[in-house]
């Protein structure tokens, strides 16, 4: 096993749970609430990145609600848009789900929102063809 390998897991591992410590997202909550989320929320750099903006980019996550409420453009779309350097390539299906759950315990479970409407996003970049918007009650 290649020594550099083994020291970028271990910077990795300590990193994450760093994160995991400072921040608001209840990554075990998330991983009960989204059955088979475990392995993209402990192996998948899309749930670093997730976390890592969600702790530190509150504007980002503004002008996604934005988005959301009044544009109805899925929160997953605009963040994969945004971080368009680092979403340059076709996605795995468990990848895009798990993103998906992501924003949608984001949406529902933290913030309040009642239900999501799928769309067709189709973004040829990372092959995702639907996503979600969230629409809180008093919105009906």
């Amino acid at each position: 096993m290649n020594i550099q390998y083994c020291i970028d897991k271990f910077l990795k591992m300590w990193y994450l749970i760093y994160l995991r410590y400072d921040m608001d997202f209840p990554t075990e909550e998330f991983n009960k609430t989204y059955k088979g989320t475990r392995k993209f929320s402990e192996e998948s750099k899309y749930y670093e990145i997730f976390l890592i903006s969600l702790q530190r980019d509150k504007e980002l996550f503004d002008h996604i609600r934005f988005c959301n409420d009044i544009l109805q453009i899925p929160p997953v779309y605009v963040f994969v848009k945004y971080h368009k350097d680092f979403f340059n390539k076709p996605m795995e299906t468990n990848e895009k789900r798990g993103l998906g759950a992501c924003f949608g315990y984001l949406f529902q479970f933290m913030w309040g929102y009642s239900y999501a409407v799928s769309v067709w996003v189709g973004d040829k970049t990372t092959n995702i063809k639907n996503a979600s918007f969230f629409i809180k009650e008093a919105d009906k």
